[in-house]
């Protein structure tokens, strides 16, 4: 039997923004039980904590090349720059990794399916 599935190779650019979230998502385990998230609002850890969960449903994703992880991750990467903003703890330079991400991801989003 001859098994024809769809495996392109996959690009550095998206195991790099793997191992990028994969960092990300363990910082952000750390901002939920921070005392800075808790002083903020009781909302901020729960937030947190189902982003973390969705970042790495989309990291997962991402991996198999899954064109709605990247739409999704694109999405958490601007509400996560939004939430960081409600709090007051935003900064210029907190949006640029993620803005290069979301640019990587729409460069290669014709390399997922």
């Amino acid at each position: 039997m001859n098994d024809t599935r769809w495996n392109p190779e996959k690009p550095a650019v998206i195991i790099a923004i793997c191992v990028v979230g994969l960092i990300n998502a363990i910082q952000m385990i750390n901002l939920v039980f921070s005392p800075m998230s808790k002083q903020v609002g009781a909302i901020y850890p729960t937030y947190f904590a189902f982003s973390v969960l969705v970042s790495l449903i989309c990291i997962t994703g991402l991996w198999l090349l899954k064109r709605w992880a990247a739409l999704a991750y694109s999405v958490l990467l601007i509400v996560n720059q939004i939430a960081l903003m409600l709090m007051g703890y935003w900064e210029v330079t907190a949006a640029v990794i993620p803005f290069a991400i979301i640019l990587l991801l729409f460069k290669h989003l014709d390399k997922m399916r």
